[in-house]
């Protein structure tokens, strides 16, 4: 398989996990990488092999190295019921937010994601997902825009269950960078995914 020997089915998995981990559109990475939209789809589907420039270009648009994806691609690809990721595993995505590390491989009943927030300003949307998550702050402080339902502050040890399709986004309070386990309760698919633009981020002090 290009870069590293990887199935490709897996390669595919490991470039669609980063996206949505970085809360991306198929149309959106496209446009970074400059590459068509049904080419890219196609590569996540396993249905279209990546050249290495494209590739390159992909790993480029996510933040990321084509090691870093055909690594988690072999991890995929060990076919085994249990997801083991360990401590220094290279698999890091970076956004505007900060910066994200999946928890689970592969296609699981749950999706656990460690969160590094470092923004002190919230997004232009608001996110909203088909299946309930889980959000637990393990260092530092955030502040969490639950749109009509209000906004909640939380410090090191505190936890927060936001239930499906209800809109949300979050921010730090202050300099220091904040860190958070979020589980969902279904794995990720684009069907679950929706960035909304519906409220208006004035109406909420930043």
């Amino acid at each position: 398989m290009t870069g590293a020997g990887a199935g490709e089915q897996d390669l595919g998995q490991a470039i669609r996990t980063m996206r949505q981990v970085q809360g991306l559109t198929l149309v959106q990475l496209a446009e970074r990488a400059g590459l068509s939209n049904p080419f890219l789809s196609q590569v996540e589907r396993s249905k279209a092999q990546p050249s290495m420039q494209s590739l390159q270009r992909i790993a480029g648009a996510l933040g990321t190295t084509i090691a870093v994806l055909t690594a988690s691609a072999q991890a995929a690809a060990s076919g085994s019921s249990v997801s083991i990721v360990r401590a220094d595993d290279p698999f890091v995505s970076t956004h505007e937010m900060g910066w994200t590390r999946p928890l689970v491989r592969g296609a699981r009943s749950l999706n656990a994601l460690e969160f590094h927030v470092t923004s002190e300003r919230y997004e232009d949307r608001y996110w909203r997902h088909a299946v309930a998550e889980f959000i637990h702050v393990l260092s530092g402080s955030l502040l969490v825009d639950l749109a009509d339902e209000g906004t909640h502050a939380l410090k090191t040890g505190d936890s927060l269950y936001v239930p499906e399709q209800l809109d949300h986004r979050w921010r730090i309070p202050g300099r220091w960078p904040a860190r958070a386990l979020v589980v969902q309760a279904g794995p990720h698919d684009d069907a679950d995914l929706e960035a909304r633009a519906d409220h208006d981020p004035e109406d909420t002090p930043r």
